[in-house]
């Protein structure tokens, strides 16, 4: 019973940490990084 308790709390611990990430400015500018550079590979790939 404990063990079902703490990974409760874990997941809500960790819905809560995800929820305010998504609203940070860094969560934002490592998405769009990440939008980038699959964007830049594809071009990249596109020239072969």
């Amino acid at each position: 019973m404990a063990l079902y308790k703490f990974r409760t709390d874990a997941a809500v611990a960790a819905k809560e940490v995800g929820a305010a990430q998504a609203g940070s400015p860094a969560y934002w500018i490592c998405l769009a990084l990440l939008l980038a550079t699959v964007a830049l590979a594809a071009r990249i790939a596109s020239f072969w």
